[in-house]
This record gives structure tokens, sequence and C-alpha cells, in this order.
């Protein structure tokens, strides 16, 4: 009887995490594009953002998972900054890049 719960606590264990993992790639929502010859402008919501390297933000400024955004095949992470609506993080792979919203 305790190897029937254990095994059906892990395989619960494995469908979580599996699903957590999907939602973070595959099947997280898309939510705008990236453009330009070097991926310097992102637009989320129709709401344009252009890259900025000097930005007073960085990467461990993240904060949470908005979505995808895409340019072809290439799907980037985009995640919001903590305390500011200005600045967007978007990452893929291991790389990423700040975009500040345009005025």
């Amino acid at each position: 009887m305790k190897r029937k719960t254990v095994l059906c606590f892990g395989i619960m264990l494995l469908l979580l995490i599996s699903f957590l993992v999907y939602r973070q790639t595959i099947g997280a929502p898309v939510i705008g594009t990236v453009t330009g010859s070097e991926w310097e402008h992102l637009t989320v919501n129709e709401v344009n953002y252009k890259r900025d390297g000097h930005a007073p933000v960085n990467g461990t400024d993240r904060d949470r998972f908005m979505g995808i955004a895409l340019n072809g095949e290439t799907r980037f992470r985009v995640y919001s900054i903590k305390g500011t609506d200005d600045y967007l993080l978007c990452m893929w792979e291991w790389e990423g890049y700040i975009f500040k919203r345009v005025q």
C-alpha cells in the first residue's frame, strides 16, 4: 500500500513539473514580436519598446514572466522589471536585453 502511495505521489509531482515547464516554454502565451536587424525593437500588446544598453535596471531586477515574443522561429521570454512599467527584460536561451518603453 505504501509503494502505491509513493508511486502516485511521484507521478503527480512529475506531471506538475511537466506542466510548469510547458507553461514557460511552448505553452506560454504569445504577447508580442521582436523586430529589427539586431532585435532592437520589441512590441508587446501594441506598446513599443526599444533596446536600451544603458538602462538603470538589469537582469537581476527581473520580476514575473509575462509571455513569449516571436521573431520568426526564435522565441523570447518576456519578463517585467520590479518597480517599473517602463522596462522589460527579453531573454532567449541564456542571453537577454533590457527594453525601454518608447514614449
